[in-house]
């Protein structure tokens, strides 16, 4: 056991060395693109890249003292699941705190893997009975200015950007931004952007000045308010069944992370123009209580011909004359309150929210609309439940909305034994259950017409090898988009990772899912659903030689539907990266070869990117991509990025895109450039 330590010891000294001689970006560019690989490989839905930027730059300069942090600081370091938050804390109060940081060791739960990531924004230093009090000139003197320029744009000329097409695009074709951030020490946050899509107007007829602005300020810690926000923010609250509107939760190969980890109100500084919230809120803490309200009131778009719309417009494209006239054509407020008790590991919570829009929202006649949510006023209110008996975390939350429509989401974390993370979760939501700002675990993007049973587990039979499982069973009791019945359907997925050693890391993911969709039988000539059964098979592997890492990947995909053969897809990926010291640079290329027969085999890979963005492309067909990132500091403090990608396909076709997007050919390339100031 003496001799295990040691081991262990000399282990984590390596890699804590190996990580400082890094370049600082080069560490959080590679953790978020790990996170992305485990949950974005499937699907075009990203995390907020932004908030999960800002804050693993903040702690990678600013480290979590682990002898003084709490569950909200833990977080927010959004590879932690809540079970390794609650096991570290409770080390923390058994232990009274680390004497050195490498007892994270000792800590049930935590393997090599997990410790290599969490090394670089965690220290052990020793607490001092300081006074949190708001002194200016202290908070002042530590302030941090960040202005950022992006510009993107496609080489190939699209349909929209004729001069010979009647419906053409009203302005350029390039994407810009402009940002400002200011930071004050750790309690004062303040920013503004401004962003013009592609096609949009700049100066002109139609507009004048960038398309979409926002701005936001956020303090903390003043007199008895944890947390005050003005401007642009976001709100999380319980499971999400009121709303959420923080980091991704859902199925992944993070199996163990089910639940939203950000909760409460936060800043909103990405470019999003759709799922924010506008206006004033606070949290402001009371003992053992913690009480949060926010008012917001925001112009929303939508086609509101007739005195009424049946849908947002939530893409913020106003490129032609059609979509300018859905502009801000909505008012919506919305009033919401939570009010939380901790005591120990006991947690619970209740949630009221309102909201008011100045036009009735109608949906259209599709039957699978049935139940969606018609009016002016919605509303909804949830209790929700957090508490831990020794081995055993139980969690929850259960909503009602205007009609009395029941959404409910139950789940228990059990670690039997310090190698095995269990976690079984249990979900049923209505199908009149509608709700503008609820997400939450779900097979579907929307807490609608769905219920479940998720089971996953994290094993590590031996060292330095993980094994991550799940299987989901879930049923839809009414139509949806394009299933013309109730259905049904399941998802497995396992995963195995081996950390050979520091250099070098690899894993194995086998998934499958079987799911009902619409089919059209030429012999039968009512509609009909069917299942379709989808599996891939992918090998991934990461290592470093020197100032070189390296990452390769071989994918296959097959897909079966009635009535037809087995399709197939084939992916081969391979990303080399270089990084020096001398000026900063570094240079990222990746080749990738797909050949995707079948919509259904096609292939998502998430590549890199400049700063607060993160590209997940979707890849069907047969055909090669080419990326190429390089960062560089200009001057002191200055930086910029270039970025490069081609898509050439090889399967014959002629035009690329369809409508306004097409592009005559067969290649599609894309460029970017970015500036950041900081000082």
């Amino acid at each position: 056991m003496f001799y295990r330590k040691i081991l262990i010891t000399i282990f984590l000294s390596i890699i804590s060395v190996s990580i400082f001689a890094q370049n600082n970006e080069q560490v959080i560019d590679r953790i978020i693109e790990k996170i992305f690989d485990y949950v974005s490989d499937e699907t075009e839905e990203s995390p907020d890249l932004e908030l999960l930027y800002d804050d693993l730059t903040y702690f990678y300069f600013q480290k979590i003292n682990l002898n003084k942090t709490d569950k909200n600081e833990l977080e927010k370091l959004q590879f932690l699941s809540d079970i390794q938050i609650e096991n570290l804390l409770a080390y923390l109060y058994l232990n009274r705190g680390m004497n050195t940081i490498y007892e994270l060791q000792l800590v049930e739960g935590f393997d090599w893997f997990l410790i290599e990531l969490l090394l670089q924004f965690v220290n052990v230093e020793e607490v001092y009975n300081q006074p949190n009090k708001w002194d200016l000139k202290k908070i002042f003197r530590r302030t941090k200015h960040e202005v950022v320029l992006r510009f993107d744009g496609t080489i190939e000329q699209k349909r929209g950007y004729r001069k010979d097409e009647p419906n053409r695009y009203l302005g350029s074709p390039f994407y810009e931004l402009v940002r400002y951030n200011f930071k004050a020490g750790d309690k004062i946050q303040a920013g503004f952007s401004g962003k013009k899509d592609a096609g949009e107007q700049f100066w002109g007829e139609h507009n004048k000045g960038f398309d979409s602005y926002g701005a936001y300020l956020q303090i903390d810690k003043l007199w008895k308010f944890e947390r005050i926000v003005v401007g642009d923010f976001r709100a999380t609250f319980g499971q999400g069944l009121i709303m959420n509107s923080s980091f991704f939760a859902g199925k992944s190969a993070l199996v163990l992370k089910v639940m939203p980890q950000t909760s409460g109100l936060v800043k909103k500084s990405s470019t999003d123009e759709f799922n924010f919230f506008r206006g004033v809120g606070a949290t402001a803490k009371f003992g053992k209580f913690s009480v949060t309200a926010f008012y917001s009131f925001r112009k929303m778009d939508a086609d509101t011909t007739g005195g009424s719309f049946s849908t947002f417009y939530s893409t913020g494209l106003f490129n032609r004359e059609i979509y300018l006239n859905r502009r801000n054509t909505i008012e919506q407020q919305v009033v919401a309150g939570n009010v939380n008790f901790r005591h120990k590991s006991l947690k619970t919570g209740a949630t009221y929210y309102q909201s008011w829009l100045n036009l009735p929202l109608i949906p259209s006649n599709e039957p699978y609309k049935l139940f969606a949510f018609s009016g002016k006023t919605q509303s909804g209110a949830s209790i929700d439940y957090y508490f831990k008996v020794q081995k055993f975390t139980f969690f929850g939350e259960t909503a009602l909305n205007q009609d009395f429509a029941v959404a409910t989401l139950n789940g228990v974390m059990i670690a039997p034994v310090s190698t095995l993370n269990l976690v079984v979760l249990q979900r049923y939501f209505s199908p009149k259950y509608d709700l503008f700002f609820s997400k939450a675990f779900s097979k579907s993007t929307s807490v609608n017409n769905e219920s479940g049973v998720y089971i996953g587990a994290e094993i590590r039979p031996i060292k330095r090898c993980k094994i991550s499982a799940y299987g989901d069973v879930f049923k839809f009791h009414w139509l949806k988009y394009d299933v013309v019945a109730p259905s049904n359907g399941f998802d497995a997925f396992l995963q195995t990772d081996f950390l050979v050693n520091r250099n070098f890391e690899m894993y194995l993911r086998g998934k499958f899912s079987n799911a009902e969709k619409n089919f059209n039988d030429l012999i039968t000539p009512t509609r009909q659903i069917c299942e379709v059964k989808k599996a891939s098979l992918r090998y991934n592997t990461n290592y470093k030689i020197g100032n070189f890492a390296f990452r390769t990947l071989f994918e296959t995909t097959f897909a079966n539907e009635p009535n037809s053969e087995l399709t197939t897809g084939f992916a081969l990926l391979q990303d080399v990266v270089f990084s020096t010291n001398v000026k900063n640079i570094s240079v990222s290329l990746r080749y990738l070869f797909f050949d995707a027969e079948n919509y259904n085999n096609r292939f998502y890979f998430s590549e890199r990117d400049v700063p607060y963005s993160m590209a997940t492309p979707m890849m069907y067909g047969k055909g090669n991509r080419y990326c190429l990132n390089f960062r560089m500091d200009i001057i002191k403090n200055l930086t910029i990025y270039l970025r490069f990608a081609q898509t050439i396909y090889a399967d014959g076709r002629t035009q690329i895109g369809s409508s306004l997007e097409t592009i005559e050919g067969n290649v599609k390339s894309d460029f970017r450039v970015l500036l950041r100031l900081k000082f």
